[in-house]
């Protein structure tokens, strides 16, 4: 991966780590008033935010590789098949999770994996390029 795509994943996953985090803190107080064991969410948080880095990388180093290909059509075809991969894995994942690792809340890890749409949001936040359009000079 190039530096600016490193530093572009960096940013997004310190927010998927923020939104994991905020989620851990309510789920202590949420886990038990749903029935749920604390541990049972945590670690549904923590699989929810490998899944997440996954993708994330993933994503970079296909996005980065159909760039430099300068070919549209390739591009076309690969981010589709790459992208229905990537589901086809995480809904196996959270099946096998279902089925026989009970220990692991499947709520919690399919929350803690839209840590990765937060961290998309909290990218512009996270590189200090939030700043208005209409600020004067």
């Amino acid at each position: 991966m190039t530096v600016e795509t490193r530093k572009l994943v960096l940013q997004m996953s310190a927010g998927t780590f923020l939104w994991n985090l905020l989620l851990g803190a309510a789920g202590w107080f949420l886990a038990p008033v749903l029935g749920w064991g604390r541990m049972s969410v945590y670690l549904g948080l923590l699989v929810g935010w490998a899944s997440a880095e996954a993708m994330l990388v993933h994503m970079a180093i296909i996005t980065e590789r159909v760039l430099e290909s300068g070919n549209e059509a390739y591009a076309n075809k690969t981010t589709v098949i790459h992208s229905i991969g990537r589901r086809l894995i995480y809904i196996l994942m959270l099946l096998i999770i279902l089925r026989w690792i009970p220990q692991v809340n499947v709520m919690a890890v399919v929350l803690g994996t839209m840590g990765l749409k937060a961290g998309a949001y909290l990218q512009p936040i996270l590189s200090g390029r939030n700043k208005h359009s209409s600020q004067t000079e």
